[in-house]
Formats: structure tokens, C-alpha cells, sequence
């Protein structure tokens, strides 16, 4: 449909791109055939003084739903979503993964590398670390949303219940509700390690973790973020607030 309406402004020498006409009709709730239809017999029924119960159910199949996010939070500690991406098997230091945990209403970042496979007991102590740093900021954590590994079971449960911190887990299949943390890893992915390992040769643990730690802090405290939550500020000036002045 938007290709054939890009053509038909053609000929009428107006040139609009398809994408163009596509957000147009989006914009317009018009962007599937359905809302189309819904419109087009909403105004038949209007001009001819009758709605029916066929029109009724056009307009409702049509109407889009109200967008939801999947998770909310209103200040930092509300809500902290915990996620572990494999880095790499590095010559020398071995199989490399990292676990990363982003505050939901700040973006504010923690990250950790470590040896071997993702296990609970990794977990748990770096949940008792973001826990106490939370806590000197001035916030309490109260949430953290995990997906359904192994790792987030077992002994990172048990710290859970020990700090008093509700664990919430992602639905079978629905690993995209942890979208906060997903995003920040390809970051951390894409701007930090796909570099660093062009520059640099590691060849200790420790060498990782103080090169990850020196782009958070990057991440953190100089570079303004854009989304709707941050609206421009850095992260650490949202969860260090309760501290300032």
C-alpha cells in the first residue's frame, strides 16, 4: 500500500518516499489494512446514520493496543534487571563472561568479568556488591529481574531473601522484557570490547576488569543519555542525587 501511494503522488509530481507515506498512515492510525477498513466503515456508518455490530468489531480489531512497557521504575533501586553475556575465550585467561546489571530508573551500569560458566554463586556475591552500593548512594534496592538461568537460582535466590530483595523472572520465551540490560551489554559489546580487543592484549583477569570498569565509568559519569527515562542527564546523576548538596 505505501509503495502504490508513493506512486500514485508520482504521478501527480508530488515524490514522497514509501517509508515516507508509511509513518504518515502510522501516524494517522491507518498503518494496517484493518485500521483502514475500520475508518472507511466508521464514515459509511456516520453518513448513513447506522453503526453496526460489524463496523463495532472492525473499529476494535483496528484499534491499536496501548503501548506498555515492560517494566517501570521511578526511582533507582525500584528495579534493577541483572543479565550475563559471554565475552569470549581469550588465550591465556580462558572462557570470559560477564555479568551486568542496569538500574531501571537511572540506566546507571554495573558490570563484572569472570572465569567460567555463569553460576550462582557469582551471582549472588555480585547482587550482595550492587545491594551495598545502592545503599552508601542512599537508595534501597527493592527489584531485580532476571531471566530463568540457572544462575539466578540456588544461592542467588538465598541472597535475595537474606537482603530482603524481590526476585522477579522474565516468562518462558520473553528474554526481550529484560530489554534494559540486553541493550546496555550490545553497548558495552559494540563500543567497548569489539574496540578494546582491536588495541589491546589481554592476558589476566584483572586486565579485563579494570579495562570494563574504566568505560562504566565513562558510561556513568560523562556521557549524557538520551532516553526517555535520563532525558540527557548521565546516569550517575540520577542515582548519586540522594547524596548531592
Amino acid at each position: 500500500m505505501r509503495q502504490r501511494i508513493s506512486d500514485q503522488l508520482a504521478l501527480r509530481g508530488l515524490h514522497v518516499a514509501a517509508s515516507t507515506v508509511y509513518r504518515a498512515l502510522k501516524r494517522h492510525s491507518l498503518g494496517t489494512r484493518m485500521q483502514r477498513f475500520g475508518v472507511l466503515e466508521q464514515h459509511s456508518a456516520r453518513r448513513a446514520g447506522l453503526l453496526t455490530e460489524r463496523t463495532r468489531k472492525v473499529l476494535a480489531a483496528a484499534r491499536p493496543a496501548p503501548s506498555q512497557r515492560h517494566v517501570e521504575a521511578e526511582k533507582p533501586g525500584e528495579l534493577v534487571c541483572i543479565d550475563c553475556f559471554y565475552v569470549g575465550k581469550l588465550k591465556g585467561v580462558g572462557k570470559v563472561w560477564q555479568i551486568t546489571a542496569c538500574d531501571a530508573a537511572s540506566s546507571f551500569a554495573w558490570a563484572r568479568v569472570f572465569i567460567g560458566d555463569p553460576r550462582a554463586t557469582v551471582s549472588a556475591a555480585f547482587l550482595r556488591d550492587l545491594h551495598q552500593q545502592l545503599r552508601q548512594a542512599g537508595w534501597r534496592l527493592q527489584r531485580v529481574l532476571t531471566d530463568r538461568g540457572s544462575e539466578f537460582k540456588g544461592a542467588f535466590d538465598r541472597a535475595c531473601r537474606k537482603l530482603q530483595v524481590r526476585h522477579t523472572r522474565t516468562k518462558p520465551r520473553h528474554a526481550f522484557t529484560n530489554g534494559f540490560v540486553e541493550r546496555l551489554q550490545g553497548t558495552i559489546l559494540h563500543e567497548h570490547w569489539r574496540v578494546e580487543f582491536r588495541r589491546r592484549y589481554f592476558t589476566r583477569l584483572p586486565q579485563l576488569d579494570c579495562s570494563l570498569q574504566s568505560f562504566l565509568r565513562l558510561y556513568n559519569h560523562e556521557r549524557a543519555h538520551r532516553g526517555y527515562r535520563t532525558r540527557g542527564r548521565t546516569p550517575a546523576s540520577i542515582l548519586l542525587g540522594a547524596n548531592e548538596g
